[in-house]
């Protein structure tokens, strides 16, 4: 019933996960400036080339020679437009924004330096002068490498409105961001839950871990936080930390699914990622070398470690056939296939939503990897139940339904060994008499019957001193033999005999007179009168010499 809980658990937390990204992106993409507050500046613009005025519509390529600038100008704003920001991309063209003579924008690094497609993702916010009116308003840009200028629309409006816009353009990474936090949550449940009946699946732990590390590098590489974020140059270094170690818990998930030699390759890539990010840190802080300098080798060392994980995972599954290694072969194949398909944008495109690739592959790759190690759970699950189902059966008398000797001897190991944790224990024997008399009298019916009478006797006696806060274990050692441990005892045994007696006398006045009991009990305490335990042995002993003298009548002595 558990594992059945654990996959429908799981199965909703997916479905409502994938609406939840819909809906956010439905809406993302009709989202609306209130009250019109956004247009998009599309016409208006023109260059001039040698005093020729050339009119340009954008979105568009502006062609441009090696060196030379691009400046775009228009007339259109007007005094209206005074405290609206406009917001334009070509942060990696080194943008400038001017209002006549007037600089409003240009981009400059800050402690922690950018290539062009990290800058690729910023917009240039400006916000305009309130006599715009009148002024030429103009855009300059660098062309990089004598390649065409792919320029967008700006957009002008109220600040709201232009954060708004920002944050629609970023809904994809945005939602990409709460699935892995709410897959890295999911994860870190069932590795609790697993944990809690014994199991302990540290792969679930791998996979939290990747998507928290994963999550923390979308969030201080994103535009947003580059745009809103406080410490944009400290959140730039945490986001190439978190780059650098976040394979680390991945290369350990294949570490934990292989076994024997295979694990020498997982350990190889951790160390290396590892002496990677230490190496990385120390060029940066000792001898000034950007990260950015640095970011191939990086890239490289994550090439080759999905590439070391794939041939890992393929050469176990040679050796040992398993559906489940052949879907995790496929997690790391997909991982891998749009880890190349970002590095191709990143490097040879210079796109600058290489990011979200990456970001939609990490999620695939983690999604097929949770939905086999929820299934692999789900059995785990089922076969510990069954398997702890089994041990309660061994250790319960099927007649009574009371612990049986086994669980004694269980519980008495622990008192030896200290585990139980009690310094003093009073253990009380208790036996039916004239069972054999009465099977023979009577038949074996009639003597399970007086068994089970018996048996609800202590049963009703110990739940009566639970209520008083007497802690007391019952047990059925034998045919006609009961057994009850106290440990740490704080009321008197003779007092607790007493009311014993009256369970007894209690039964015997409301049963037929053919079915009435007679029960004898001698105990013993663990600790002598000097304090000291006695061994197990000898405390066993003395509570079965106090029994046979009592064999007379239900009876016992005072501590």
């Amino acid at each position: 019933m558990k594992n059945r809980t654990l996959r429908r658990a799981a199965e909703t937390l997916v479905l409502l996960l994938i609406a939840a990204m819909a809906l956010l992106l439905a809406a993302g993409l009709h989202q609306r400036a209130p009250d019109g507050t956004l247009t998009t500046l599309s016409t208006g613009w023109y260059q001039l080339t040698d005093g020729v005025r050339r009119e340009v519509t954008l979105p568009a390529k502006l062609p441009a020679e090696p060196g030379q600038t691009i400046t775009l100008y228009n007339d259109t704003l007007t005094d209206s437009d005074g405290g609206k920001v406009l917001s334009a991309r070509g942060v990696e063209y080194g943008i400038e924004i001017r209002a006549g003579e007037t600089l409003l924008y240009r981009y400059e690094d800050n402690a922690f330096p950018k290539n062009a497609q990290m800058r690729g993702r910023l917009w240039a916010d400006a916000e305009l002068p309130d006599n715009i009116g009148g002024q030429t308003f103009s855009l300059t840009l660098t062309p990089l490498s004598g390649r065409a200028v792919a320029l967008d629309a700006p957009v002008l409006g109220t600040a709201p409105a232009v954060t708004g816009r920002h944050i629609q353009s970023s809904l994809f990474s945005i939602g990409m961001m709460l699935a892995m936090l709410v897959l890295a949550v999911l994860a870190l449940l069932i590795f609790f839950y697993m944990s809690f009946f014994g199991i302990r699946e540290r792969r679930f732990l791998d996979v939290a871990v990747f998507l928290l590390l994963c999550s923390l590098w979308c969030l201080t590489d994103s535009g947003l936080y580059q745009i809103y974020g406080r410490d944009t140059a400290a959140g730039s270094v945490i986001s190439f930390y978190a780059f650098m170690t976040m394979p680390v818990p991945m290369v350990h998930f294949v570490r934990n699914t292989v076994s024997g030699r295979l694990r020498l390759v997982p350990d190889v890539c951790i160390a290396l990622f590892c002496a990677n990010a230490l190496a990385q840190g120390a060029a940066y802080r000792l001898l000034g070398v950007p990260f950015i300098a640095m970011l191939p080798l990086t890239h490289l060392l994550l090439t080759a470690g999905v590439a070391a994980m794939l041939t890992v995972l393929f050469r176990s599954y040679r050796e040992q056939p398993a559906p489940q290694l052949r879907l995790r072969i496929e997690a790391f194949a997909a991982l891998g296939a749009f880890g190349v398909a970002a590095l191709v944008l990143y490097w040879l495109l210079h796109i600058y939503w290489y990011d979200a690739v990456y970001q939609f592959g990490v999620l695939l790759f983690i999604i097929l990897l949770l939905y086999g190690l929820i299934s692999q759970a789900v059995e785990d699950m089922r076969f510990h139940m069954e398997h702890r189902i089994s041990h309660e059966m061994q250790r319960e008398d099927r007649m009574t339904g009371l612990p049986n000797r086994r669980a004694f001897e269980e519980y008495m190991e622990r008192i030896r060994t200290g585990k139980a944790g009690c310094r003093d224990a009073v253990l009380t024997y208790i036996r039916l008499e004239g069972l054999n008399e009465r099977n023979d009298r009577f038949g074996l019916q009639a003597g399970d019957e007086s068994v089970i009478a018996a048996a609800q006797c202590v049963a009703d006696f110990c739940r009566a001193c639970e209520e008083a806060g007497e802690s007391v274990l019952c047990f059925r050692t034998g045919g006609n033999e009961f057994a009850l441990i106290r440990p740490e005892p704080h009321t008197d045994s003779g007092q607790l005999h007493r009311q014993f007696r009256a369970v007894v006398a209690r039964y015997n006045r409301t049963c037929a007179p053919r079915a009435r009991i007679i029960m004898t009990f001698g105990f013993s305490r663990l600790c002598d009168e000097d304090g000291k335990s006695r061994s197990i042995s000898a405390w066993k002993a003395e509570a079965d010499a106090h029994l046979k003298r009592n064999e007379a009548g239900l009876g016992g002595d005072a501590e």
